[in-house]
């Protein structure tokens, strides 16, 4: 039981790092600054979801699959546009 209140902070504290980082690269690619921003935050994109996934695995498990698919398609997408 502690073991699972340990992995769940650690868990809320990655997913704000990466909701923050998320945001900040965002901003920088809709404003112009950096403009290929977009390929850092879409993998980042793609763990913030896979990470939902894992917290919602136990008690919402149709969203949690939903959520895998979702951050596989990211993952695929993005690996396309870093090869081409």
């Amino acid at each position: 039981m502690k073991l699972k209140k340990i992995i769940k902070n650690y868990s809320e504290g990655i997913g704000f790092i990466l909701c923050v980082s998320i945001m900040a690269l965002a901003i920088l690619q809709v404003f112009g600054i950096w403009t290929k921003a977009v390929n850092v935050f879409e993998p980042l994109l793609g763990l913030l979801i896979l990470l939902q996934a894992l917290e919602n695995w136990d008690t919402k498990r149709k969203s949690a699959i939903f959520c895998l698919i979702a951050a596989a398609v990211i993952f695929i997408v993005t690996i396309v546009i870093w090869i081409f």
